[in-house]
């Protein structure tokens, strides 16, 4: 994107230089200065396009997180289940959690709390050390976990990722996953 703006603007300095074809009026005249600053404003557009998808894209991973946990506080059948998903996750995907997750209770379905979440979105830290492969229609988000060894919860040190896949105009949950390799 940088380079698309630097072009932009240079184009946008030479050809204010000299006289216009015919039929065509003058351009005014952008000087080396306003040419750095019409960069620096477009950078800005561009970085900031990039950290409002980057927030958007962690925003509805947190959304995600939220109606999973939200599965816990009543019993609900199945089909409520994969309603309160929907908009977060592909049919199969809420299909492979529920299967996983939905347990049943005294009358209907409920998932329960536990330290070891199958199908879950991951506990990123939403900081600089979750990481996000854009790759068009498909987006992995993704962060290395360290090995610990500490409280009820050991493990190896892996990555834990999430693919958004675009359906129907909407980012939605694909698949959830973890590797000792970093996700391609």
């Amino acid at each position: 994107m940088k380079i698309r703006s630097v072009v932009a603007a240079s184009t946008i300095f030479f050809f204010s230089f000299g006289a216009p074809a015919v039929g065509e009026t003058a351009a005014p005249t952008i000087k080396p200065a306003q040419a750095a600053e019409t960069v620096n404003k477009a950078e800005t557009v561009d970085n900031t396009e990039k950290v409002n998808k980057t927030e958007t894209t962690l925003e509805l991973l947190q959304d995600a997180y939220q109606k999973q946990i939200s599965l816990g506080n009543e019993e609900r059948s199945k089909q409520e289940m994969k309603e309160v998903l929907e908009p977060y996750f592909t049919e199969k995907m809420a299909d492979v959690y529920l299967k996983h997750n939905a347990v049943k209770g005294e009358k209907e379905y409920i998932v329960y709390g536990t330290d070891f979440p199958i199908l879950s979105i991951p506990f990123f830290a939403y900081d600089s050390s979750t990481k996000i492969k854009d790759l068009g229609n498909k987006k992995i988000v993704y962060q290395y976990f360290e090995k610990t060894d500490e409280g009820p919860v050991t493990y190896e040190g892996h990555y834990e990722s999430v693919t958004l896949v675009k359906e129907d105009g909407h980012w939605k949950v694909a698949s959830i996953s973890e590797s000792l390799t970093e996700p391609k």
